[in-house]
């Protein structure tokens, strides 16, 4: 009887709290068939029941395809495809023009799948970025536009999507002075209107998340491949108003660049996940990718680094384990 009692307590805290996924950090990811993952800098997009994950293919360490990977999970990735490859996609690419930061984006208006990404050349001078599009997620891409966004140099770059339907192309810009955000056309086919951020400040690696009535804004220094101090941000607005930089982290961000905030929104609670790089751990095409939880409070934002952690998914509870 006693065990009876034990195993229908088990059932109904299973029932009420979902299942624990658990995310270990400072691992090399490998897919369902036991290649090891390849999408440096990985955007996300969140599909029925799926993520899915784009990021650059460093297995060619300076000429990165871009992969498509899924997951229910975010812990079993299947490889989808390459969806954009050097010399197929675009004869440019592998030659005089390469990607970094491809970001995917999913426009319900048209039903369109779209990558934004930096477009560059192999001395940098080339400062552009560029618009790619498919009938569908892991279809064939094709190449929309390349280009200095409204004719302003462009580099390391994310976008952003409001939760009112808005997007933006988020990018540093003139050889790394200011960061730049970019409306994007109701296609996202081209860049529309553009505010100067954080003007001189050298920021790169800009990565936005609204929460409440607040934005927040991650960014790093330029420091090459090497992890630096990460610095927040936020305003009430994002074309105006941005607080000072202030520290996050450690000093060097626990040895990461953010890629990524992920918003899970469970029966319970909303949870943060950031998502970094570890570049260069112990090689570039070694880059290890770090999920951790973040909280907000009003005007504060805290990182909870850990090697390893629980989520429950449905409920949108998580806890450190290690």
């Amino acid at each position: 009887m006693k065990k009876l009692l034990t195993l229908l307590l088990l059932f109904n805290l299973s029932t009420a709290f979902g299942k624990w996924t658990t995310i270990r950090n400072g691992i090399l990811w490998t897919d369902t068939d036991g290649n090891t993952v390849q999408a440096h800098a990985p955007g996300f997009v969140y599909l029925d029941g799926r993520w899915y994950m784009v990021g650059e293919d460093r297995a060619n360490a300076f000429h990165p395809d871009v992969n498509l990977y899924s997951s229910p999970d975010l812990v079993n990735w299947k490889f989808e495809r390459k969806i954009i490859q050097n010399g197929v996609t675009t004869p440019r690419l592998g030659r005089s023009r390469m990607i970094e930061r491809a970001k995917l984006l999913y426009n319900e208006a048209t039903q369109k799948f779209v990558v934004w990404c930096h477009y560059e050349s192999g001395n940098y001078a080339a400062s552009e970025a560029a618009c790619f599009e498919s009938d569908s997620i892991a279809g064939t891409y094709r190449l929309i536009w390349s280009g200095r966004p409204m004719g302003i140099k462009s580099r390391d770059c994310n976008v952003f999507q409001d939760t009112d339907g808005t997007t933006y192309f988020v990018s540093t810009t003139e050889e790394n002075q200011h960061l730049g955000l970019f409306l994007l056309s109701e296609d996202y086919h081209e860049t529309v209107a553009h505010t100067q951020l954080l003007p001189y400040q050298r920021r790169e690696a800009p990565v936005i998340v609204h929460v409440g009535e607040r934005y927040f804004m991650f960014s790093s220094a330029c420091t090459g491949w090497a992890p630096n101090q990460c610095k927040v941000c936020h305003s009430n607005s994002l074309t105006q108003g941005w607080s000072p930089l202030e520290n996050i982290g450690d000093e060097t961000a626990f040895r990461t660049q953010a890629a990524a905030i992920l918003t899970i929104r469970g029966t319970k609670q909303t949870t943060y996940l950031y998502v970094g790089d570890r570049w260069m751990d112990p090689t570039l095409p070694e880059s290890k990718i770090i999920i951790f939880p973040i909280t907000f409070q009003d005007d504060q934002c805290q990182f909870h680094y850990c090697e390893q952690f629980d989520i429950d998914f449905r409920t949108g509870r998580w806890r450190i384990t290690k």
